[in-house]
Parts: C-alpha cells; sequence; structure tokens
C-alpha cells in the first residue's frame, strides 16, 4: 500500500465561508525552497512546468452530517469544495434517488436536492439500509486538450453506501458492495470493468490505489470508522455533439463514499470536520 506525504490538520485550511476551498500548499513550499537555491533561468522554466500541470480530478461525493445528507464537488484528497458561484454552477440538472431495501425489493425514491453555496444539500441523512445514487450528464462539453485528453462530454455519477450494503448497480459507471467483506464491483453499463483502476481516500486522508480482478472485483481495506472516498473515471470512446459543441469521447466520473460504521476512530481533518453553514 502507498502512503501520501505525512498527513497533519494543518495541511487542511480553509478559507472563509462561501470562498472556494484551499488546497494544500504543496505548491507554494517548493517554490518558496526553489527561490532559494534555483537560478532565475531554470526557475521561470520550472514555473512553466507547473502552468501546464492539469488540474487535479473533481468528483462529486456525499456525506452524512447532522444536517441531512450533502454533496460536494472537488475533491477531499486536496481539500477543494467548489462554490456557487463559481464551477458548482456546471452542475444544472443533478438528479438524486435513494435506493432502499424492504422486505425482498429494493424501492428506488427520488429526492430533492437544494444548492447551497458550497454543495448540494439533501434531507434526511441516510439511514444503514439506503444508498444514495445520482448523475448530472448535463455538464458541458470542455476542451482538454491542452492535457492530452481531448475533447470531452463530462459525466458525473455519485453513490453513497454502508461497506456492507448489496445494491444493484444503477448507474452507467458504478461500484457496488457484493456482500463479500470490504469487497466492491464495478461495472459500465451493467459491464464489469476488469483490469480497472481506482483511487481511495481513508478518513484520515490516506491514499491508495485500487485495480480491479478479470470480473471487475476489488477488495478496499477499511481499518478504521468512518468515510472512504472512491474516486473512478472511464473514457468512453463515442464522438457526438452536446449543446452544439462537438466532442471526441465521453469521461464518466463516479465519486463512491463508502461507509465503514465499525473499527477504531481515526484522527479526522480539520475539513472533514468543519460544520458547514447552508
Amino acid at each position: 500500500m502507498q502512503h501520501c506525504c505525512k498527513m497533519s490538520a494543518c495541511c487542511f485550511r480553509q478559507r472563509d465561508a462561501g470562498a472556494r476551498h484551499a488546497r494544500p500548499s504543496i505548491r507554494i513550499f517548493l517554490l518558496d525552497n526553489m527561490k532559494k537555491t534555483i537560478p532565475a533561468a531554470l526557475m521561470c522554466a520550472t514555473l512553466s512546468l507547473f502552468a501546464s500541470l492539469p488540474a487535479q480530478a473533481h468528483y462529486l461525493w456525499s456525506e452524512n452530517t447532522s444536517k441531512g445528507n450533502l454533496i460536494y464537488f472537488g475533491g477531499v484528497d486536496e481539500n477543494v469544495r467548489e462554490a456557487s458561484p463559481g464551477r458548482l454552477d456546471e452542475f444544472t440538472n443533478l438528479s438524486i434517488s435513494v435506493q432502499q431495501h424492504k422486505k425482498n425489493d429494493v424501492v428506488t425514491t427520488a429526492r430533492t436536492a437544494k444548492k447551497t453555496h458550497d454543495g448540494f444539500a439533501t434531507a434526511p441523512a441516510l439511514s444503514a439500509n439506503e444508498t444514495l445514487i445520482g448523475q448530472d450528464v448535463s455538464v458541458p462539453v470542455k476542451d482538454l486538450s491542452a492535457y492530452k485528453l481531448g475533447i470531452l462530454k463530462l459525466n458525473f455519477y455519485v453513490r453513497h453506501v454502508q461497506i456492507d450494503g448489496v445494491f444493484p448497480a444503477a448507474l452507467d459507471l458504478d461500484a457496488v458492495p457484493t456482500g463479500v467483506a470490504n469487497q466492491l464491483k464495478f461495472s459500465f453499463k451493467g459491464v464489469p470493468l476488469a483490469k480497472f483502476k481506482a483511487k481511495l481516500i481513508a478518513p484520515n486522508g490516506w491514499i491508495t490505489d485500487l485495480r480491479t480482478d478479470a470480473a471487475g472485483l476489488a477488495s478496499i481495506a477499511t481499518p478504521w470508522r468512518g468515510n472512504y472516498v472512491i474516486e473512478a473515471t472511464y473514457f468512453e470512446d463515442v464522438s457526438g455533439e452536446f449543446e452544439g459543441k462537438r466532442f471526441e469521447r465521453i469521461r464518466h466520473r463516479l465519486g463512491l463514499t463508502v461507509v465503514q460504521p465499525k473499527g477504531p476512530k481515526t484522527f479526522t481533518p480539520d475539513y472533514a470536520a468543519h460544520d458547514h453553514e447552508h
């Protein structure tokens, strides 16, 4: 298992309420030290390299709070929650449903999501036998050719489920517990995703990669109690047009929150403990 850099609460500073939440200041630290040790010409070239790096992956994810269930857009691993006005406004058609086990059947009920300054609020919070699913396939086409990704149609998905909650796949790009301890099955349009790579972020900010087997199955380590967020991306080689703009392929991105209700507590970064105003 691979570890990220040493984690501490100070890595997760936040800005004023309503603002786009700050990222960890790793690049600032590097640049400050570069000024002391690198000649000016070389530093300019290095700064150009930083400017050309693509933005970190953004995805939707869900959290249960005392105020209900909240859906954010950004990245748990880099302490970003996009705000409105801002990139959160790219989501104009986020549809949310809740699946629940009733007797021998799974019942799906639509749920209203209210946009807040930094996410979408739904109520009430999810119970252990429920899973939230959502999607927005109306996000505008984006040209990411500068990052060698091409012109993309962007589809976003979100799911929130307890680790032992067995539900059928319902999203184009989906991952669900199988009933086997700590095992998930990844699929695209119902077909298992073999040798598929995803990223897992633990409740304390620890990060590792996941890779599925030939049947689309992956085992995850959940040693601590809390939320484990998984970011998964799949590129579909289908071209077309959306809202008058041509795209070369479709990028599907899932943010999955897996809740582990058992085990010892671990430290919680400041951003995860923050009580947001709505």
